[in-house]
């Protein structure tokens, strides 16, 4: 089955997003929500590398897209901590602000969430099942660590390449002062169950209607 007819279920959702957000440029004439459309782009980059993940024979390029859904994961979890810009603004309801951020940020944990089944399919093949739900989990903590780095240290996926000294010392002061950093460590660790919780439910309801 082909990416756009395995995954077309999802226009309705997103049209909705980019309907109400269109609206509402429409009705303020501001566009102080035009990051939406871009943190979706990349909540939907790390599905695309999952599929290619499953429909690629070259192992060294299963490894690759493997290494940039990794990178990338975080990005569709990120689009939660949205709705930090949820108050009140002139020129529109704050229940209609909501309904923008809240649709973005299911928009981003189904795309992100289909993703992990993907990747879990992939890993099926490849290592013992019951050491899958760790790795599984794994991930989960590590994007609740990459949501902490985007939203309170401002890294983006791609500053591995272009700044990747500083994020990195960035994480190494994580890694060993964590007291002085527990900030990093509670939303991280807490952030990753709450997401792994719902991942779990997300494939029993996947399992029955899609």
């Amino acid at each position: 089955m082909s990416f756009v007819n395995k995954n077309q279920f999802l226009l309705p959702l997103l049209s909705f997003t980019g309907i109400l957000l269109a609206g509402r440029i429409i009705h303020t004439h501001t566009i102080v929500f035009l990051f939406i459309p871009w943190n979706l782009l990349l909540a939907f980059v790390p599905l695309y590398f999952s599929y290619q993940l499953n429909h690629t024979g070259s192992k060294k390029t299963q490894w690759l897209f493997l290494a940039l859904w990794l990178l990338f994961f975080p990005n569709s979890m990120y689009i939660i901590t949205d709705l930090f810009h949820l108050h009140e603004r002139v020129g529109m309801p704050q229940w209609y602000d909501l309904l923008i951020l809240f649709s973005a940020a299911l928009n981003g944990l189904v795309m992100g969430f289909l993703s992990v089944v993907e990747v879990e399919e992939y890993l099926s093949a490849h290592i013992h099942t019951r050491f899958i739900r760790w790795v599984v989990l794994s991930f989960f903590f590590l994007s609740g660590y990459g949501i902490y780095l985007g939203r309170y240290l401002r890294w983006n996926s791609w500053s591995i390449i272009t700044r990747p000294l500083s994020l990195l010392y960035d994480i190494r002061q994580d890694v060993f002062h964590p007291i002085r950093h527990d900030q990093s460590w509670m939303m991280s660790i807490l952030f990753g169950i709450w997401l792994y919780i719902l991942y779990k439910y997300f494939k029993k309801f996947k399992a029955g209607f899609i």
